[in-house]
Order: C-alpha cells, then structure tokens, then sequence
C-alpha cells in the first residue's frame, strides 16, 4: 500500500494574496530592479529609503472618507495609530519636507511595497512592490514632457509581449467643465468616479437629477474620445459659458504626445477621463498598460499640494510609479 506524500503548496501555508518568490524567481527581479535603479541613476534620481510603517494620518490626509475604511491601523507602544504602507508617494514627499531646510536633490527614486487589501476578488496581491520616483519642484508640461521620456528611458531594455501605452489626461478638464456648477466634494468626486468609468447613462441621470444636463454633450465627447478634434470641443465650451482654460490644457497635452514622437516599444495617446483620484492630482495624470492587462503596470501624475500639507511651503511635484508585480506578468 502506497501512500503519497502530501501536496504542499503556496496556498497552504502563505496567506492569500501574498507571495513566496524562489531563487530562480528572486533573481529575475532582482535583475529588472537592479535595471530600473540603474536608469535612474542616470537620469540624476537619488535613491532614498522608506519606512515601511507611518502615521495613519498621514495616508489619511489624502484618502477619501470612502477609501479610509481600507486603512489597516495599529497603535504603537505609545498608543499612536499607525499603518502600513498605502501610498509611497504620500511617503516619499512627506520624507523630503523634513529635509526642507538641507540642500538635497529634489530627485528622488524608491522602491518599497504597499498594502492594499482588494477585499475577496480572487486573485488580487495585497502586497504590491513598487518603484517610484519624485520630481519635486515642477509639475507643468516641460516637468511631465521630462518624466514621459524618462519613462521612454526605462522602458527601452524592458521586453514586454506587447507595447506600453501611455494615457495621458489631466484633472484640470474636469475642473473647467464644472467651474459653472455648485457641486459639493462628494457630488465632484461621485461625478468623477462615472466619467473615469465612461458611465454615459448614470451620467446623464446624475446631471439631470442637478439641473446640469447642458453640460452632457461635453462629457460624452471626453467619453467618446473625441479629444482630437478640439474646435468642436471648443465651440462647445464655448456655448456652455464656461472659461477657455481646458484650450490651454487640451493644446499643452498634444504638444506633450506630439513632442514624444514615435518611441519603440512605447505609444502615446490622451483620454480626459482619466481622473483617478481628485483628492491627489492637480493636473496632468497618466497612466501605463499593456494590451491583454487590465492591471496598469504604470501610474503617475502632477500633485501640487501634497509638500505643502507636511512642509507648510508649497512646492508644485509630479512623479511616477511602477507597478512591479504588474509589469513581470507582462514580461515577453
């Protein structure tokens, strides 16, 4: 009589959502972080260390009342709440403020994991390793023209089974559209959340149900995508009554994409829905794909308040990361 050997496995005896990497697998991303520092090395990024826990009212100055609930928290032995990692950004510039008063490079890259918890949908990582750098000091187009071919940069030895789009938008559009409306925060945010989703029928009823229903046209040309053809656009604004600042915007993205020309292995195009988060950008956002993927691979974007919040001084900032889970399920 034969007995097998039980099947021990990775589900067995790590928590789901949490993994175990062997040799073979240490070493190739040992190799793809060794790559992706190097690079930013060369672009004048100093590397900086993170914490791997903060204060919770930290990540909670820039969470939503929706989005704290996922906050794990703990108290340390002096009773202090604090959390693990949810947002390395919030970190990083938090950890540059402290430096205000030194002369250190404004530059910075990182790598360090996050902890989101994605509830019971199957499959989900709740420790997500990153690699993220901050421009700390710029976030207007040249700042962002700058990082998008630093991206290009970083991408170039990177072998992925198909190309990396790149999705630029900017915040600022959705802003210009509702300057002529008296929203609340959560009304904006609610709105924000259907455009990001091109939800066009809860759309037209959230609109209708506020009196706001002129406005719809617009929206659903940004849904529609029909962002290129920017003298309908306009000369639809234009009838609104609202101010010409999403000209400025719409002219400054294109020059952007336009600027970028053709990159191997990386395409550029713009969507103005994409408003991932209006409690944290203030301007231009993008994000990274690869084809067959929805797990964005790449994130990144303007946030002009966040070193005010820790610093007191107001300094404009934009940076980018890479999901690094993301981008090794994307490997050619």
């Amino acid at each position: 009589m034969t007995h097998n050997p039980p099947e021990f496995s990775e589900k067995k005896w790590i928590p789901d959502g949490f993994h175990f990497f062997g040799p073979n697998e240490s070493s190739e991303r040992r190799e793809l972080l060794n790559s992706l520092s190097s690079k930013l090395k060369e672009f004048k990024y100093s590397e900086v260390f993170l914490p791997s826990f903060d204060y919770s009212s930290s990540f909670l100055l820039t969470m939503s009342a929706e989005d704290s609930s996922a906050l794990y928290r703990f108290r340390d032995s002096d009773g202090n709440e604090i959390s693990p990692s949810a947002d390395l950004t919030v970190q990083a510039v938090k950890g540059m403020a402290g430096f205000a008063h030194r002369k250190e490079n404004q530059r910075i890259f990182y790598q360090g994991k996050i902890f989101r918890d994605y509830g019971r949908k199957s499959g989900s990582r709740k420790e997500i390793l990153q690699v993220g750098a901050e421009h700390i000091g710029g976030s207007g187009a040249p700042a962002i023209l700058g990082i998008l071919k630093e991206i290009s940069g970083l991408f170039s030895g990177i072998k992925l089974r198909s190309p990396l789009t790149v999705v630029l938008g900017n915040v600022g559009v959705f802003h210009s559209v509702l300057e002529s409306l008296e929203l609340s925060r959560s009304e904006k945010r609610q709105l924000s959340f259907l455009l990001y989703r091109k939800n066009l029928p809860e759309i037209r009823r959230f609109l209708e149900t506020r009196n706001a229903s002129r406005i719809f046209p617009v929206l659903e040309s940004l849904c529609l995508g029909f962002v290129s053809h920017k003298e309908d656009l306009g000369k639809k604004f234009a009838s609104l009554g609202l101010s010409d600042s999403f000209q400025k915007i719409i002219s400054e993205t294109a020059e952007i994409i336009g600027s970028l020309g053709k990159t191997p292995g990386l395409e550029f195009c713009s969507d103005y829905t994409l408003i991932p988060d209006l409690e944290y950008y203030t301007g231009f956002v993008f994000q990274g794909y690869v084809s067959g993927s929805s797990e964005p691979v790449l994130t990144g974007g303007a946030y002009d308040h966040l070193y005010e919040l820790f610093s007191g001084t107001q300094k404009d900032a934009c940076g980018f990361a890479i999901n690094v889970d993301a981008l090794e399920a994307v490997l050619g």
